[in-house]
């Protein structure tokens, strides 16, 4: 692994020789449930790269640690950004890994919000058209089989997350609260649901085991290697 962040422009230069492929971790700064920190987004995403980084032996970026987070953005400890503001920067971001001499470049995401998913995607497709090289998005949730899940429809700070959590950092894990789904309106926009939040989960934690991480840790890891592959490969090329 060659961890970006603490390595000299020369050192970077010699490592272009093993590989031109970064991985950039981006999460969120929000509220995970009563028992979850709320840098849980971050972590996961940080924590899957660094070890597919260090498989692969690619470049690992420092991380992004916010995003846009609506539906949870009047908790305490929710600090969100704008769909534009997002999209811009990390448009800004790639371009700038391109001109600094990387070629592929993948977005992980530990926070896989609407709004924030659309912001990322216009950003890689925006890059893609005023620089030549390859980039890939990839959400950590779509790499979890989701037939290894017991709880249909898990989610936010549920029992992927939970075991998830167990297993990178189980000491900030307070607790597995029972599950709670918000009953959200199908149609109507609102400014505000912190009302039809409750505690902030949607999921169910309580199904959530040590175990459970390790093997959703995993197959994060391996959908990663997967997607790194592709990355690299001649796929899609015309």
């Amino acid at each position: 692994m060659k961890l970006l962040e603490e390595m000299s422009w020369p050192e970077i230069e010699a490592g272009f020789e093993q590989t031109r492929t970064v991985i950039l971790p981006v999460g969120a700064t929000e509220e995970h449930g009563p028992h979850l920190p709320i840098f849980t987004d971050t972590i996961q995403a940080v924590e899957v790269a660094r070890e597919a980084a260090a498989r692969h032996d690619l470049f690992l970026a420092p991380s992004l640690p916010y995003g846009v987070c609506r539906s949870t953005r009047y908790f305490p400890g929710t600090i969100t950004v704008g769909h534009d503001a997002l999209r811009a920067f990390a448009a800004d971001l790639l371009l700038s890994f391109y001109d600094s001499g990387f070629r592929n470049v993948m977005i992980l995401t530990g926070h896989a919000g609407g709004l924030h998913m659309a912001a990322l995607e216009e950003a890689c497709q925006n890059a893609v058209e005023v620089r030549d090289f390859r980039v890939s998005l990839v959400s950590l949730f779509d790499l979890i089989d989701t037939k290894t899940v017991e709880t249909p429809g898990d989610g936010h700070s549920g029992e992927i997350e939970t075991s998830l959590m167990m297993q990178i950092r189980g000491d900030l894990v307070a607790g597995k609260p029972d599950k709670h789904f918000p009953s959200r309106p199908r149609f109507l926009i609102q400014k505000n649901v912190r009302h039809l939040m409750g505690n902030g989960v949607m999921g169910d934690p309580s199904r959530s085991a040590p175990e459970k991480g390790k093997m959703f840790f995993e197959m994060a890891v391996q959908g990663v290697l997967e997607a790194v592959r592709e990355l690299e490969s001649d796929a899609g090329n015309k």
